[in-house]
């Protein structure tokens, strides 16, 4: 295949796939929240309802797009366009599977960008540049509500960028690269994925990466009983389906990172082991996309299963957790990951995994000693206040 008809089939593809995943994850989602809640959910258009992003999507269309008055208007348009682009950007060199055979050539690599060295850094850069899609969105509406959600967000994002780029660094010890191909097929060589060598990092990680993507219990951006809808309030129509589009990416994103750098990527075992890529056929190619996408969707389903579980955070509680417990629990995993490289064999995971687990359950019980030893404090009774 030619250069350069390969990366525009790819973008083509992830960009389609892409578009429609989050259509109709909006509709999984819908189902899910109904189901935890006793209801129905989605149901009128179509058979079962699975038109509804259809709807959805016409809806957002038709919509009448307004800019408030008094609104930097070019900075109002360009904010959806900026955190919508770059929740898309990042899709460049995350891997979608391992590789496809390809008669008279090399084996075609599952990824737009393959082989980059500088590949979960790319991630990670682009990915940041989000923020400022939500603070111009906050700050060009002229609302108070927008422009605190927009302050909120900078605060939130930056804190939890942190803990997130920790939680990763164990991670690029073990593999000692930032190609996530190498990530995945180190994890595939040894047979242990590292959720299970470091799962003190990979609890950061999640806990960070959810409020990465401002999710619930971490949604207080666009907490709707106290800023209306946050940074995209003065939003309508297609602008603001370009916030929502882009969210759903961000949760995406940390979903496919989560299974590539801790749950093995397109690894199995018996199912999918290490090949080397010249060795793939279809069946073994087809395999691997297929176990590497399930573990996202599961993953996925987590995400949703935690939105619709928990309480969101005061925005005290959601700051402290950031700063006093993340970045302490990534720089203890750090700590361990960086001896266990240098003092350990290569191949000794055992041990590697044993010192993982003791650093959790110290931590749990360092946590619940912290917890029992502070004095209870009582809240306030508002009926007699004055």
């Amino acid at each position: 295949m030619s250069e350069w008809l390969e990366p525009l089939i790819k973008i083509a593809l992830v960009v389609g796939a892409s578009q429609a995943a989050v259509a109709y994850l909006v509709l999984v989602e819908r189902k899910a929240a109904a189901y935890l809640q006793d209801r129905l959910g989605p149901n009128r258009v179509g058979p079962w309802g699975l038109l509804q992003p259809l709807a959805d999507g016409l809806k957002f269309i038709l919509k009448e797009e307004i800019v408030p008055d008094g609104a930097d208007r070019w900075l109002f348009l360009l904010a959806p366009l900026a955190i919508l682009a770059t929740a898309t950007f990042v899709f460049a060199t995350i891997p979608f599977g391992y590789v496809v055979p390809w008669w008279g050539g090399p084996p075609i690599p599952l990824t737009i960008a393959p082989n980059s060295d500088i590949g979960l850094l790319f991630v990670f850069a682009v990915g940041s540049l989000g923020v400022y899609g939500v603070i111009l969105g906050g700050w060009a509406s002229n609302s108070k509500y927008s422009l605190l959600g927009g302050l909120r967000s900078s605060a939130q994002l930056v804190s939890y960028e942190i803990p997130l780029g920790l939680s990763v660094i164990g991670v690029l010890l073990f593999a000692g690269s930032l190609n996530m191909e190498t990530i995945m097929t180190e994890q595939a060589r040894s047979g242990w994925w590292w959720v299970a060598v470091q799962p003190l990092g990979f609890i950061v990680f999640m806990v960070s990466g959810c409020a990465e993507a401002t999710r619930l219990p971490f949604d207080l951006p666009e907490c709707e009983q106290e800023l209306i809808a946050g940074y995209h309030t003065e939003y309508t129509g297609m602008k603001f389906g370009m916030f929502a589009f882009a969210e759903y990416l961000h949760m995406i994103t940390i979903a496919f990172l989560s299974v590539i750098l801790f749950f093995g990527g397109w690894h199995f075992w018996g199912l999918a082991p290490f090949t080397e890529a010249n060795e793939v056929g279809i069946l073994g190619a087809l395999i691997r996309v297929i176990v590497l996408n399930v573990k996202v969707l599961l993953m996925i389903f987590f995400f949703m299963w935690i939105r619709w579980s928990w309480p969101r955070f005061r925005y005290d509680q959601l700051m402290d957790l950031a700063w006093k417990a993340m970045i302490p629990l990534g720089l203890i995993n750090l700590a361990i990951c960086a001896y266990c490289q240098e003092f350990l064999k290569p191949d000794d995971y055992t041990t590697r995994a044993i010192l993982g687990w003791l650093a959790v359950a110290g931590c749990l019980a360092w946590g619940a000693f912290s917890a029992s030893s502070q004095p209870a404090t009582a809240r306030p009774n508002p009926a007699r206040a004055g």
